[in-house]
């Protein structure tokens, strides 16, 4: 969804091919050709294959850098990435935690994982909601840190996390809601 999302924002013209995951389609051969990790999504242009959401957004970047989702000083570009980090390693894993459990049927649930993770959830929060202080953007104008969440606060409400306490994430995460790119999560979440 991340890397619809900047195909979208840069307004580049792009083919979604949808993968039958609970399948494992993503495990055949012909993709296992693209993506040795049988992941999504990957990205394929003339001359060019890249996979894994961040580099194929770096990779975007790069070569179309016209709507810069990206700082263009060195530091707020390492700053930037190193949220794009945070979120893969510490905000996405417990919402893909309480996921699973939920997709579990009931008798089989763990609530003490779903709990755990919520309230791992709940405790990084008050990082999001410092950095946004004194702007609406994560970098202060909308970047591809904006990006990497946009999926996952999108399931705030599905796993059961309130944002209420937390009003400036409650706010960014409406405003990610109302864009135009948010589309592809709606997309990719089948809402």
């Amino acid at each position: 969804m991340r890397t619809r999302i900047v195909l979208k924002e840069k307004n580049l013209p792009f083919d979604r091919i949808v993968l039958d995951l609970p399948n494992k389609e993503q495990k055949q051969e012909w993709y296992l050709a693209l993506n040795p990790y049988g992941k999504v999504p990957v990205l394929v242009e003339e001359g060019a294959w890249v996979y894994e959401s961040a580099l194929c957004n770096e990779y975007l970047e790069d070569k179309y850098p016209e709507t810069a989702l990206v700082p263009p000083e060195a530091g707020a570009k390492a700053q930037m990435r190193l949220w794009v980090e945070w979120c893969n390693s510490q905000f996405v894993p417990p919402i893909i935690g309480v996921l699973y459990e939920q997709r579990k049927p009931a008798a089989e649930r763990v609530q003490e994982k779903i709990t755990h993770n919520q309230a791992k959830l709940h405790a990084l929060l008050p990082r999001l909601e410092q950095q946004l202080h004194s702007q609406e953007y994560l970098m202060g104008q909308y970047s591809m840190a904006d990006i990497a969440f946009t999926p996952f606060l999108a399931l705030c409400d599905r796993i059961g996390l309130n944002l209420e306490d937390f009003p400036r994430v409650r706010r960014w995460a409406e405003r990610l809601k109302n864009r135009e790119s948010f589309e592809e999560v709606k997309i990719g979440l089948g809402a």
